[in-house]
């Protein structure tokens, strides 16, 4: 006996460039800002070995070094510039389906045209 199992269709793959571009900006800006965290952590590091600040976290270690806080933020900062590319080659989409701004303006103005004036009371006093 042999049992077949059939799924349902899923979703058509398309091979257009920057399919999950509004991903992509996002974690690019995440990273943007875990950048700047390595960088002042580096920068502080720095500091730290000049006498100017006091003393940072890790104290031995790999991470004690600046040189691995810098690299770290310039290779974050990196990977989010990629991305932030890879999300500007999508294709410009529209927010709404075709039809539903005109739609929505017309019925907008349709409204405002049908309405009865507004009447404000007298100033008392």
């Amino acid at each position: 006996m042999v049992v077949r199992i059939r799924f349902g269709r899923g979703p058509v793959v398309t091979r257009r460039k920057g399919k999950n571009g509004h991903i992509a900006m996002l974690s690019a800006s995440v990273l943007t800002l875990v950048s700047i965290c390595f960088a002042s952590m580096g920068v502080w590091r720095l500091t730290e070995d000049v006498d100017l600040t006091g003393d940072i976290v890790y104290t031995e270690g790999l991470l004690s070094h600046w040189q691995v806080w810098i690299a770290a933020a310039v290779l974050t900062q990196y990977t989010g510039w990629k991305l932030t590319r890879y999300a500007k080659q999508a294709p410009a989409t529209e927010a709404f389906p075709e039809g539903f701004q005109e739609a929505s303006a017309a019925a907008a103005v349709e409204g405002v045209n049908a309405q009865e004036p507004v009447r404000v009371p007298a100033k008392v006093g």
